[in-house]
């Protein structure tokens, strides 16, 4: 997919970062919400690229369901203000839920498998990265202690709904939004014992990751899984750096998503056993449907001898060498 290079788009792109930065340092949930509004009217356009109807129903569940988290997170916060409210007790439990909204977390997670479906890989790839790094990091920082045992609770029904969810799709982007929502539950439980710095490192794992193969998806132009038995024929050296990036994301040891996870399970392992065990149960239906895509792709031969045409074949240059830096050095230096 070609994107414009209009200075329009280049503002849109510009907004885009200064209002996750915004919210990040605002010491108002005013302003939090201002910022994060002007993301999301940044992020709209860059969803519509095309005239794709696809896209655009993609985009119109986006903005709903970013709408709906936005008027909850409004009237959430400056409701806190008010002590001699009936609803006063409520109000931390509605914020709770607004900032899940707006991650995409369980219970609210309807909108984003199927958003994600809808969109462009890179649009995926912004919507699973930049766009949950404010909503994340409010849910690490900023949410009031009592919400606690809440949020770990959702933490382990991420795993459990990630996991079981993924196993019966055969869209890329759907299973990538599945197992999104799985890591999501990951690093909810590091918020939920107040573990901001793990959780936010966490996150930068799983976006370095994502990264490389997200662009790899785009390039190529593939959206199922029966195309990467394709893949093969086209590169070898780009078909094994993308399946140990499936690998990894899916926590395999020695690899570096295993390291994020095992970090996440030293933490639990001495108040939150029984969350513990239902995260390491998702990882492992994680696992299973992962490894599924690596078996498939690498036993399964296509009679086309070529896959769709690459958008930039000199793209892959810098594809190829950043799917080898995903693959995981780190873990094998540390033991």
């Amino acid at each position: 997919m070609y994107y414009s290079k209009s200075p329009t788009m280049a503002l849109t792109l510009v907004t885009l970062v200064l209002s996750t930065l915004m919210a990040l340092s605002s010491a108002n949930w005013l302003f939090v919400w201002g910022a994060m509004e002007l993301n999301l009217l940044s992020f709209i356009p860059i969803m519509m690229q095309t005239n794709n109807n696809q896209e655009t129903e993609g985009s119109v569940k986006y903005f709903l369901a970013q709408a709906l988290g936005s008027a909850l997170l409004l009237m959430s916060s400056t409701s806190l203000w008010m002590p001699f409210s009936l609803l006063h007790n409520f109000m931390p439990l509605i914020l709770t839920a607004a900032i899940m909204l707006k991650l995409g977390s369980v219970p609210c997670h309807f909108w984003y498998p199927s958003v994600m479906a809808s969109i462009s890989w890179i649009s995926c790839l912004i919507l699973s990265t930049w766009q949950k790094l404010a909503p994340l990091s409010i849910l690490a920082f900023l949410l009031p202690q009592k919400n606690m045992n809440f949020i770990m609770s959702m933490a382990a029904m991420n795993a459990v709904v990630g996991g079981v969810m993924g196993m019966n799709q055969t869209q890329l982007r759907t299973i990538m939004a599945y197992s999104s929502i799985g890591h999501i539950g990951w690093m909810m439980s590091l918020a939920a014992i107040f573990k901001p710095s793990a959780c936010i490192t966490y996150f930068a794992i799983y976006c370095m990751l994502i990264s490389p193969l997200f662009m790899s998806m785009s390039y190529l132009n593939m959206f199922s899984t029966k195309h990467l038995s394709k893949l093969s024929s086209y590169s070898s050296i780009l078909h094994m750096s993308l399946m140990m990036i499936f690998l990894s994301l899916a926590g395999l040891p020695p690899l570096t998503g295993f390291m994020p996870k095992l970090m996440t399970i030293m933490l639990l392992v001495q108040s939150m056993k029984i969350v513990m065990l239902i995260l390491i149960m998702g990882s492992v239906m994680n696992l299973f449907f992962y490894l599924n895509i690596v078996i498939t792709s690498m036993t399964l031969t296509s009679n086309q001898k070529q896959i769709l045409p690459l958008v930039n074949k000199s793209s892959m240059k810098l594809i190829i060498p950043a799917s080898i830096l995903s693959l995981g050095l780190s873990p094998l230096i540390i033991m």
